[in-house]
């Protein structure tokens, strides 16, 4: 059996792509990647990074970390003189952004883990109690930090009943005379 595609092929990158429609595709889907590379840059060496890219109508793309304005500011007399308000960018402040960033994460990812044990605890009492939902949960079964999740939860699941209601029970839109 043959191939139907040619499949996925490298292309040459330092010819001119001929076909202005296909040369604009490959223009739209490497731009993101492009500036992807260059906030990695930035992030991962503490360097200020600037990307302009002009399409062939002549618009702008730009990316800069802080941002474009604040670099080419910043060098625009070969770094010799920051201007004013340009904060420049303190390795110990970016470490301690870091630190900060992978606090955020392991409260984000304990507190996912709360979440889970809670709705297995749920889960639990549901199938204990030989029910079909988990709104149906004994609340005596659940602890203090399992009640005040479920009545949220409980909360969450009236209010969208009463929204179901309300839709339903709204009177049709007249019609407009012809």
């Amino acid at each position: 059996m043959a191939k139907k595609t040619a499949g996925r092929q490298r292309i040459d990158t330092t010819k001119l792509i001929e076909d202005r429609a296909q040369r604009q595709v490959t223009f739209s889907k490497r731009r993101p990647t492009l500036f992807a590379y260059a906030g990695d840059l930035s992030a991962c060496f503490g360097v200020d990074t600037a990307v302009v890219v002009f399409s062939e109508s002549g618009t702008a793309f730009a990316f800069g970390s802080p941002s474009v304005d604040a670099v080419l500011r910043r060098h625009k007399d070969d770094g010799k003189e920051p201007l004013p308000g340009d904060a420049a960018l303190d390795l110990g402040d970016l470490a301690a952004r870091r630190r900060e960033l992978k606090e955020a994460e392991a409260l984000a990812a304990a507190e996912k883990e709360r979440m889970k044990a809670i709705g297995d605890k749920v889960k639990l009492a549901v199938a204990e109690a030989g029910r079909a939902g988990w709104w149906e949960a004994d609340a005596g079964a659940l602890g203090e930090a399992e009640l005040p999740e479920f009545e949220r939860a409980l909360r969450k699941l009236r209010d969208a009943v009463r929204c179901l209601v309300n839709k339903k029970a709204a009177p049709p839109a007249a019609d407009a005379p012809a």
